[in-house]
């Protein structure tokens, strides 16, 4: 499977340590960030359905608490898009060029 995905793919290559190392830890930050998204999204829409009153509350004037919680939505979309480049330049990018040069050479 890993031959396929990888561009430098290599005998061994997917029972490498490194690359069990990369996987397992983009695993684990992406379904913690998944499950952030989901919480917010389909607490939302739960919202949307069974507390209708509390979602037409006014919040901010005449704007009411459900465009605020989507706006919300929105921004952690983003922030977790921000998050998720910043953690993948530190972390991800780094074992990627080792495991890289290694096949190499």
């Amino acid at each position: 499977m890993a031959e396929e995905v990888l561009p430098y793919s290599g005998p061994g290559l997917h029972r490498s340590d490194e690359v069990t190392v990369l996987v397992r830890t983009k695993t684990r930050f992406i379904v913690g960030m998944t499950l952030v998204y989901m919480v917010s999204y389909v607490g939302l829409t739960v919202l949307a359905g069974f507390a209708r009153d509390l979602l037409s509350a006014p919040a901010l004037g005449p704007v009411n608490l459900g465009f605020v919680l989507i706006a919300a939505n929105y921004v952690i979309a983003w922030v977790l898009a921000l998050v998720y480049v910043r953690v993948a330049n530190r972390h991800f990018d780094p074992l990627v060029a080792s495991i890289v040069e290694r096949q190499a050479r």
